[in-house]
């Protein structure tokens, strides 16, 4: 066993029609300006990160951040559709 800092992260940001198009969706513009500072922030905490309990039985998968375009209501996708389709690793 062995401590260590654990983020987890879920945020919903909501389309904004007037704002600026990232990743196909346009978010406010003053988030959008910042997005590729937060993603190489999030790839520099990755460098750190390890997998809790690395090569044992209870090894969890704690080196992995997504992002996606959330559709939930969308005609003719599933739920599992709904968001896992347009998954990408930062």
């Amino acid at each position: 066993m062995s401590k260590g800092l654990r983020f987890t992260l879920d945020l919903f940001i909501p389309e904004d029609p007037t704002g600026t198009e990232i990743a196909g969706i346009k978010i406010p513009s003053a988030l959008a300006s910042k997005i590729p500072a937060i993603r190489q922030n999030i790839r520099l905490l990755k460098g750190y990160a390890r997998k809790i309990n690395e090569g044992q039985p209870g090894e969890e998968m704690t080196v992995l951040a997504v992002y996606h375009i959330c559709q939930h209501g969308e005609p003719g996708l599933t739920m599992a559709e709904n968001c896992k389709a347009t998954e990408q690793e930062i």
